[in-house]
């Protein structure tokens, strides 16, 4: 991305070999050049931001419906590319890195049946005798530490 540099006025990239390549404001139309890329390059990222954040609304719009039980992955909202402005200004659209998250579908619950509902009901309820038995033990290691 075309950036500032120290002096706050002369403009420069790395490119992919990790040279810097500048221009300064007396160079003229390359200068204004690269002032317009940046521009575009800040445009895009401003637009990209926005794709994804609009996409994010509808894909959680879509998750509420599909996790009611009223639709499938029919209500995903496409999904957007992201604009990429190069340092030379070429644009290209590609998809988003991080890729953008996709409708989720919820897993079916399996039925069961009364008695296994009754015996999992049971299961659960708490043993209050051994929990009164770990309580007194617990107080009469407290009082005899050496018993």
């Amino acid at each position: 991305m075309i950036q500032f540099d120290t002096d706050g006025v002369t403009l420069f990239y790395i490119d992919a070999n990790g040279n810097k390549i500048s221009q300064s404001f007396m160079s003229g139309q390359p200068y204004t050049d690269w002032l317009n890329i940046r521009d575009e390059q800040l445009a895009a990222a401003r637009s990209n931001t926005q794709a994804a954040a609009n996409y994010a609304t509808a894909l959680a719009n879509a998750q509420i419906s599909v996790n009611a039980g009223k639709g499938g992955a029919e209500l995903a909202p496409a999904k957007p590319t992201m604009q990429v402005v190069s340092d030379t200004g070429v644009i290209t659209f590609v998809p988003f890195d991080p890729p953008l998250a996709d409708l989720v579908m919820p897993t079916p619950v399996p039925q069961t049946s009364m008695v296994d509902q009754i015996a999992a009901a049971r299961a659960a309820t708490p043993d209050k005798e051994a929990i009164m038995y770990n309580m007194i033990l617990a107080m009469f290691r407290k009082e005899f530490p050496g018993a």
